[in-house]
């Protein structure tokens, strides 16, 4: 994945008097909404857990903007940052925005995320956009791809049925082969792949394209269909190679 470069929070400050809160500058005549450490409306407004947006960690030297994009489709670019899990504090390890002047945060669990692969997926036929980016390695090669997005004021991850729309992606060619790609009704497919049964001399693949529609963050399954059957490895590799490209999710939908 391409990627995004870093910048200091400190840097996209607004005015030139810094305060230890989290809040919006409203758009900056170019539509982007963008973060900016002075007095808000609800300068102690509870985040997640005990994250509070006066949190000294939000404009502190482990917190950078990742991305710009405009995440609930209002036409505003929302500034996207990413507090680092070594910046400490009950604010670490998470992603913050603010939407129409208001801060929202997420927290990443256990997993700290891979900061520069960050990349913007734009939706078919709509104008939103989405936040994908990698989780850390993993020890077996490989990692969580994280999709987020804003929906109601608050940015949060993409989840089917409670779980991240994406998951894991293996990169040491023992995983299943799996792909996803965006649909042209804002939607996104992905493309899984499981082994022939029975088995035959050559290892074989069915694959099936199950695809979703997006309810804010929630990702609503609403079809599954069989592509592939009983497909030989060397073949389906000529004719779909994008199921074992690691870093081939959702390329057709980057944006540049």
């Amino acid at each position: 994945m391409r990627p995004t470069r870093m910048r200091t929070f400190g840097s996209l400050m607004c005015t030139s008097v810094l305060a230890l809160t989290l809040a919006a500058c409203g758009s900056d005549g170019s539509g982007t909404e963008s973060l900016d450490p002075a007095t808000t409306s609800s300068p102690g407004a509870r985040l997640f857990d005990d994250c509070r947006a006066d949190d000294p960690a939000l404009d502190g030297e482990q917190t950078g903007v990742v991305a710009e994009a405009d995440i609930d489709g209002s036409g505003a670019m929302n500034e996207i940052a990413y507090v680092s899990a070594d910046a400490g504090g009950p604010c670490a390890n998470a992603l913050f925005t603010t939407f129409d002047g208001e801060p929202s945060a997420v927290p990443l669990g256990d997993g700290s995320l891979d900061q520069q692969s960050a990349e913007v997926v734009q939706l078919r036929g709509s104008g939103r956009q989405l936040l994908m980016v990698r989780g850390e390695p993993h020890p077996r090669g490989g990692y969580m791809l994280h999709l987020f997005g804003g929906a109601d004021g608050q940015i949060g991850e993409v989840l089917a049925d409670g779980e991240p729309l994406l998951g894991f992606v293996a990169t040491d060619g023992g995983g299943a082969p799996a792909t996803a790609s965006c649909t042209t009704d804002s939607g996104i497919a992905e493309l899984t792949a499981k082994t022939h049964e029975p088995p035959g001399i050559v290892l074989a693949w069915d694959v099936w394209r199950t695809t979703y529609t997006l309810n804010g963050n929630t990702a609503v399954a609403e079809s599954t269909e069989q592509v592939e059957d009983a497909a030989a490895d060397p073949i389906l590799r000529k004719e779909m190679p994008q199921l074992f490209d690691p870093s081939g999710y959702l390329t057709d939908c980057l944006r540049s």
